[in-house]
């Protein structure tokens, strides 16, 4: 047998068998998930003797049909149901022919995997095959990766919300605790995050509540061990932050991390895997949230100020967390009564009140719509010079330098410091002006409450996080931004 596309647990299953005798098929195995997921997913010797006992029936099933023809096997294994078999052949069986091979594989052996589902296909060429790679199977053959993709894409929005939630807490949340609980017992941050990703399944299984991501994470000292813990590449702690967001709906905070983390995982990864992932599932959605949006945004613009709100409010009522939206919502509701009669001080104060939620949803929200101070207008003009970073893929180590020290001007700690942390610990110093970037990552950190980290670091930091408070309270002082407010907040 030819076998392609394998890993470990394949191999265990294959090694023992003969090879390529004349009168048997040629066999390929094609696994439909990473290979990483698969040593989680399943138990190596168990899988390995269920793999022997179904590849020598694959051997066999086939030893009477005379026609040149490829066969594909699609069987997917379940946690709990019985593994799941369609055929497909090119040409088409005959009824006859079709009654028989699925005989043939009604009653395979009963093996359950230890996490999610998982599928892969057997490609088998009968006498050298059909020699038609562009014939089609029959039945039409579609990969169940393509299939839910196009599932996915045909939802509406409020379902699309609940897939992606329900995907991260119930399969990619338990994949990242299984791979992180492999680990050195030393790595007690690394630990500490399997232990919590793990209750977090355990209370969405009993009650379907998942609990605040930044509580669970950005005030904890284990979790930024666990941050610090990990080689270069392997970003699985800052994903496993990014998919409890995801699990707790709040999508655009989760796009910001998965945008700063996927820069630094390595090809391979399991983390690189679950952000491309990620990264489709959040653009389809949000696809269809512009779709949405975008006809109370043409409201708006023909002055129906009214008709604007009634459709921002439809979209939130289906997704609740989008900054944008109610940002755009706090716009109409303004231009709605000012048409009737102006107010800046309620205007002021009403701007007060939405800006809190937005900045909740996405503290990295690029816009500001108000200021009353010349702090405001300072961290106003800070936002805004988000959107010129990550234009020149060239430019990474500079832009991760102004990324990080936004997020720090506008208050956003946690994020301040995973950024600060990839500039230390995956850049090289000469692309950051030989700055320092340690300490930032540190005071950050402790602006949190933590404070027990700098103690795994020499250096005195009481006098870095002076210089830095200074550093900071200074350059926001000489701003323009600054300066043109009497009131300086």
């Amino acid at each position: 047998m030819h076998f392609k596309k394998l890993f470990p647990l394949f191999l265990l299953f294959c090694a023992s068998m003969h090879l390529q005798a004349q009168s048997l098929p040629q066999v390929e195995i094609q696994l439909l998930s990473n290979d990483q997921v698969a040593e989680l997913n399943l138990d190596r010797v168990a899988f390995a003797s269920w793999g022997r006992l179904v590849t020598n029936k694959v051997d066999s099933a086939f030893l009477g049909d005379k026609t040149k023809r490829d066969v594909m096997i699609l069987i997917t294994l379940h946690t709990q149901a019985e593994p799941e078999v369609h055929l497909h052949a090119r040409p088409a069986f005959s009824d006859a022919e079709m009654k028989q091979a699925q005989e043939a594989f009604a009653h395979i052996p009963s093996y359950h995997t230890k996490l999610l589902d998982y599928s892969f296909v057997y490609l088998i060429r009968l006498n050298g095959g059909s020699g038609n790679q562009a014939a089609a199977f029959v039945p039409a053959y579609e990969d169940p990766k393509d299939a839910s993709r196009k599932a996915f894409k045909r939802k509406g929005l409020s379902e699309k919300k609940t897939e992606l939630m329900n995907w991260a807490v119930t399969e990619v949340l338990p994949v990242l605790a299984a791979s992180e609980q492999k680990v050195d017992d030393k790595f007690s941050g690394v630990h500490y995050m399997a232990k919590t990703l793990n209750n977090v399944c355990s209370l969405y299984d009993a009650h379907k509540q998942v609990p605040d991501a930044l509580s669970l994470t950005d005030s904890v000292p284990d979790y930024w061990r666990g941050v610090m813990e990990m080689s270069p590449g392997n970003e699985i702690i800052p994903l496993s932050k990014v998919m409890l967001l995801v699990a707790e709906g709040k999508f655009d905070y989760a796009k910001e991390y998965t945008e700063l983390i996927r820069h630094f995982c390595s090809d391979k990864a399991l983390a690189t895997y679950y952000i491309n992932e990620l990264s489709w599932k959040l653009e389809e959605f949000n696809r269809e949230l512009n779709v949405r949006a975008r006809h109370g945004v043409e409201q708006h613009q023909k002055g129906n100020f009214q008709g604007a709100i009634a459709v921002y409010e439809g979209v939130l009522a289906d997704y609740p967390n989008s900054a944008w939206l109610h940002y755009e919502l706090y716009f109409s509701k303004t231009q709605a009564r000012n048409a009737v009669k102006k107010d800046s001080l309620l205007s002021q104060s009403e701007w007060d009140e939405a800006r809190k939620l937005i900045y909740k949803l996405n503290p990295l929200y690029p816009l500001s719509a108000r200021a009353s101070s010349g702090k405001e207008n300072y961290q106003s003009s800070r936002r805004f010079e988000l959107n010129k970073l990550f234009k020149d893929k060239d430019k990474l180590s500079q832009d991760m330098e102004q990324l990080a020290d936004i997020a720090f001007d506008l208050e956003s700690y946690g994020y301040a410091a995973e950024a600060y942390w990839l500039c230390f610990s995956r850049l090289k110093k000469a692309d950051l002006d030989n700055r320092e970037m340690l300490p930032y990552c540190l005071y950050s950190i402790e602006k949190l409450g933590v404070k027990e980290i700098r103690k795994n670091f020499q250096g005195d930091f009481d006098k870095e996080f002076r210089r830095i408070g200074k550093e900071q309270k200074k350059k926001m002082e000489s701003s323009p931004y600054y300066k043109a407010f009497r009131n300086k907040g």
